[in-house]
Order: structure tokens, then sequence, then C-alpha cells
């Protein structure tokens, strides 16, 4: 065996507490690169079970929606690991100097020096990699089988909006390539982390072994500390600013793991309230049930204008949706209304005759052919009736929902788009041709509650017509015995638009749901709590590791200064000042993390807000509850961390301490 090796092997032996820490900060990191791809090979699984191998016509996609997430995750793993074991060896080859020191004064080279450090990483990763890969595999266990359950949940809810639906399941896989992939990133990450330290360690002087400078001092410039500091805690606050900014690369590693604590914690916090809010917005709190018929699109470029235009490929004619509407009143004990939608055939061009100034001013209004987007609707006969009477309007007339509500960047804004004395719109095709709408009357948001009008981001002209053919069209009712309901409405269906093949949408032009109103919130709430779920997981181990990493620096800090601390005591410095310098310079160490973790975490949830702003009015928000919460839980663990390392040093005398070779 190399000397270098054996060395290295002796210091694994003898430093058994950074032993312990370094193993424990390898193995987490390895267990987090485990548990992804145990996320990995299970949900590849599930999908060739589902779709079978290649993933079907969409592998592409589907593989890209499996690799991203895991992608993203790998590399919040290797950057937070990188600099965690990283900041570890550090403060290990700062506790070695006195070795160093010796190797070099008996002729030990720079290479010798560097080899030493990488072989204690080799010793140590042939410890922490295997008991990552076991304790990884448990956390994929117990991570996939808790993702199982809500996917579970989906499946289960899929079914009540589904006539034909499909089942799809997601269990605990792994093969021989998770370890080898795992095993080999995490190696990978052990030794780029040790590489810095050790070439730092490498270039040591003996001068700078023989006088106890770290390789990461500064012998050429002192820096003056601040009168701030002084203000706030006296002369031990403006010797412990001064003492932080000397040795500021040696607090950079607590520092730099601080920060990226307090970055994950806002930022999983920050996409958890977006989350929420998106939550929100979907969620139509009702109880009622639908069932929904839908026509799929077919699109072609009208020959006329050049303009793409689409059409439903199986519209519903009023008659059908009328005949149906009466079959499903026929249920006992529930009253039955219906609601269509087309907002293919016809556009708008704008006019600011009949527009309200406010609704002008409204930005993005039209689309590239210079056309406003236009809903016709048409409703069951005593659904209609009701209509004209909130509107003050003849039977027969065509009645708009003079209501319109648009995402002002982030903000729900409403507004009114006509003038209450309009009495006429015109509407155009694809091919040009304008045909004139009367206006019989005015409906208010208020006038139209029933679910079958609600639409968190409408098209903003709304103009309901009676009889007329549909794309959509949708029943609801809001029976005791969903069960039964859902059996008496897919028996009724089924006489009028059977569903005969598993892709009827693609197949036969149209599909038909059956479910209760707020299901698809109830998904989009099963998915934000898994991706939660997730999310607040990982944050929590490496969270983990890198409080390692604050534990292994401070400590080293503390006690590589050990003579300093007995020279200040022997000038008349007592153990209390002392005391209150270290805490201080803790404190001032938890501020400046503080400043770039704060910065950082408000500032890439941000970015992130901007896109979802877009689609969703939804603004970030400061999470302030999971700042304070996390500031309080980061000043306590590394005070108690200065606090037990403190305590330690009580029971050596300042001779012991001056005399005391630094190891």
């Amino acid at each position: 065996m190399r000397v270098t090796a054996q060395l290295a092997l002796s210091q694994v032996r003898l430093n058994k507490k950074r032993t312990v820490g370094t193993v424990f900060a390898i193995a987490i990191s390895t267990a987090l690169m485990t548990t992804v791809m145990c996320f990995v090979t299970s949900g590849n699984q599930m999908l060739v079970d589902f779709l079978g191998p290649g993933y079907g016509d969409y592998g592409s996609a589907y593989t890209m929606m499996l690799l991203i997430p895991a992608l993203i995750l790998g590399l919040l793993i290797a950057f937070m690991s990188v600099t965690v074991i990283s900041n570890i060896f550090a403060a290990s080859a700062n506790k070695r100097i006195g070795e160093f020191g010796v190797l070099r004064c008996v002729g030990g080279t720079k290479k010798q020096i560097k080899e030493t450090v990488i072989y204690e990483s080799l010793w140590l990763s042939m410890i922490g990699i295997p008991l990552g890969l076991l304790l990884g595999v448990l956390i994929g266990y117990l991570g996939v089988e808790i993702a199982g359950r809500y996917v579970a949940d989906l499946n289960e809810i899929s079914k009540s909006i589904i006539m034909r639906p499909f089942t799809f399941s997601l269990s605990f896989h792994v093969s021989g390539w998770t370890f080898v992939i795992a095993a080999l990133l995490a190696f990978l990450i052990v030794l780029w982390s040790a590489n810095k330290p050790a070439k730092k360690a490498g270039k040591i002087t003996a001068i700078q072994c023989i006088r106890g400078l770290s390789a990461y001092d500064n012998i050429k410039s002192q820096k003056a500390g601040s009168g701030i500091f002084h203000v706030l805690s006296g002369i031990e606050g403006e010797l412990a600013d001064k003492n932080v900014k000397r040795n500021k690369v040696s607090y950079q590693p607590t520092i730099r793991a601080l920060s990226l604590g307090i970055v994950l914690l806002l930022l999983v916090a920050s996409l958890s309230k977006q989350a929420k809010g998106i939550e929100n917005c979907m969620n139509p709190n009702s109880k009622e049930m639908m069932v929904d018929y839908c026509s799929a699109r077919e699109y072609r470029i009208n020959p006329i204008t050049g303009e793409e235009e689409a059409r439903a490929k199986v519209p519903i004619p009023a008659e059908t949706y009328h005949a149906i509407t009466e079959r499903l009143s026929e249920y006992e004990g529930v009253e039955i209304y219906g609601v269509g939608y087309d907002s293919d055939t016809y556009d708008m061009i704008p006019d600011a005759r009949i527009f309200t100034e406010q609704f002008v001013q409204i930005p993005n209004l039209t689309d590239e052919n210079g056309k406003m987007n236009v809903t016709l609707l048409t409703v069951d006969e005593k659904l209609y009736e009701k209509l004209c009477d909130r509107a003050g309007a003849p039977y027969g007339s065509n009645l708009l929902i003079n209501s319109y509500a648009y995402n002002d960047d982030g903000v729900l804004q409403k507004t009114t788009p006509l003038k209450k004395d309009v009495r006429e719109i015109s509407l155009c095709t694809a091919a040009g041709k304008t045909i004139p709408f009367a206006v019989g009357g005015f409906l208010e948001e208020k006038d139209v509650s029933e679910d079958g009008f609600r639409d968190l981001l409408p098209d903003p002209i709304r103009l309901i017509v009676p009889n007329i053919d549909v794309r959509t069209f949708d029943w609801y009712c809001e029976p005791e015995d969903e069960e039964a309901f859902t059996a008496f409405a897919r028996a009724v269906m089924d006489e009028y638009y059977p569903i005969l093949t598993e892709d009827s949408y693609a197949q036969q032009g149209y599909t038909v749901r059956i479910s209760r109103v707020d299901t698809m919130s109830k998904m989009l709430n099963i998915s934000i709590v898994l991706a939660q779920v997730v999310m607040y997981g990982f944050v929590i181990l490496l969270l983990m590791m890198g409080f390692a990493s604050v534990i292994s620096t401070l400590t080293t800090n503390i006690r590589i200064r050990s003579r300093e601390f007995a020279v200040l005591q022997s000038i008349g410095m007592t153990r209390r000042e002392l005391e209150k310098m270290l805490y201080s310079e803790s404190i001032i160490c938890i501020g400046r993390a503080s400043v770039w973790g704060i910065v950082f975490g408000i500032l890439i949830p941000y970015l992130i807000n901007l896109s979802i702003r877009r689609v969703f009015p939804v603004r970030y928000e400061m999470p302030w509850g999971m700042l304070s919460f996390g500031g309080l839980v980061f000043v306590f663990v590394v005070l108690l961390i200065t606090a037990v390392e403190l305590r330690k040093q009580r029971n050596t005398s300042i001779i012991e301490q001056i005399r005391m070779d630094v190891m």
C-alpha cells in the first residue's frame, strides 16, 4: 500500500468524529442519488406497463417528462453535495495542517500531500457509498410507496371522469443500473469535492505549517473590524467581525451551506404557495354531478382568407341535447339543467364604438389576425326561460353575458365589455363572412351563477343563442346517490353516444364523461400534495447534509484556533468575553448567509412566477412563515453547535493550549 494511502487510512481511523461526519454526508448524497434513480426506474416501469415498450407514439414526450425532473433534482443534489462534502474535506485539511507540515519538512511533495487527501476520500467512499445505496433504496421504497398511494387515488378519480377508464399504478422497481449509476455519480461527486481542498493542501508551504496557518489563511492583509458590531456587541463583536473577515475563506463553507439551506426552504415554501394559488383558481367548490359530451376538432386552412379554422367533428344538435335533457330529467329527485359551448365558429373584429372605455384599454384582446375570441352558448329550455326573465328580455332573444374576467399579470381583473345601449353585434367567420346577431338582453355575472357558466378566464364576448348546434354540452344536477345516477346517466348516454373504442375521442370523434364538477380540482390537489411531499422530502435530506457541513466547519474553526484563544485569555480576556466573541462570529455568519440566502430564495421563485402568472392569476408571495421558522431553526442549530464545542474547550488550561500542537 502506498505511504499516502496509509496516512489517509490512519487519519480515517484516528479522527472518528470527522470520519463519521464525512461518511454521513457521503451516505446522504448517495442515498439521494439512489432515491432519484428509484423514482426514475419505478416511473419507467409504470409507463412501460401502461403504454408498452418505447411508451407508444408519444415516447419522446413521456421520456422528457420522466428525465427532466430527475435531471433537475440530480443537479440540485450534486451541487449541494459538492458544496457540503468539499467543505468537510477543506475543514479536515485545515485540521491536519501540522501533519502536512511534517511531511513537507521531511521532503514530502505537493503531489503526495494532495494524494493523501484524495486517498482519504476514497477510503471514506468505500464506507459511505454502500451505506448510501442501502439507505437510498429504503428511502426510495418508502417514497415510491407513498407516491403510489397518491397515484392510486388519481386512478380511482379518473374512473369517475372517463366512461371507459384506464388503469395505471406506481410500484417500487429497481434494477442493477439503479445501483451502478447512483454509485458512479456519488463517487464522482466525492472525487470532485475532494479535489479542490486537495489542491489547496498541496500548495501549502512548510513555513505556513510551522506557523500554524491553514491553506486558506491570508498572511498578507488584515481586515479592520466594523464599528457597527462594536456598538451592538462591544469589543467582542468588533473582534468577531475582524476574525470573520480575516478568516473569510475558512468561514465561507459555513456561510455557503447556510445560504443554500435558506434558499431551499424559501424556494419550496414559495412554490407551494404558488401551487396553492393555482389550486384555488381551478377549484369550483361545487358538489354537482356533470354529464359531459365533447366533440373532437378538425383544423384546416380556409382557402379564401388563408386563416386557420376549426370545426367540431361530431357537433351535438339542438334536438339531441334537448332530448337527452328530458331523458336525464326522468331520474327521480333531481333537477337537470344543461349548458353548451361553441368557441370555434365565430370571432369578432373589435369596434370601439360599442365597447366600454375600460374594456378597450385591456392589452392582448385580439389574436394575430386582429380578431377577438367569441363563445356562443346555448342552454336547455327551462334554464333559458329563467335567463330571459333575469335579463328582462323576450323569449327567443340572444342574451349577452356582459362580464369579462382576465389575467392582468397575475391578478384577476373583471370588467364590463359592452355598453348597455348596444342592440346588435357583428361576428365573422374564418371565411371572412360577417353575420349580425341581435342582442335582446344583458346578463351580469350574478345572473349566471350556475356551474355551467363558471370559467376562470372566459372569452371576451359570450353570447347565449337558443337552439344552436354546439361542440360541447354539459348537464348538471345534484343527486343524493351519485353512483346510482352515474349508472343511469351512462345508460342514457350509451343510447345516443356509445363509446365503442378505448380511444373514442380520436377514433369516434367524441367522448363522454360523467363525474363530479370538483373532480378535476381533486386530481390537481392530489398532484400538488404529491409534488410537495417529494420536494419537502428531498429538501429535508439536503438540509441534513448541509448541517453536517456546518457542524464540521464550525467545530474545526474553533479547534484549530485553540492557541489563539489561549493567547487572548493570557492577556486578560475572560472566558465569558471569549465565548461572547465566538457567539458573535456565529451570528455574523448567519447574518451574511441570510443576505445571500434570502436574495436568491426570493429571486428564483419570483422568476419562476413570471411564467406562471402568464397563465394563472397567481402572483409571488413572500413566505414569511417559513422565513421566520427557518431563521429560528438555523440560529438555534448554529448557536447550539458553537455552545457544544465551547463546552468541550472549557477543561483545557491556557498553558496546555499554548503548548499544544495544532493537529
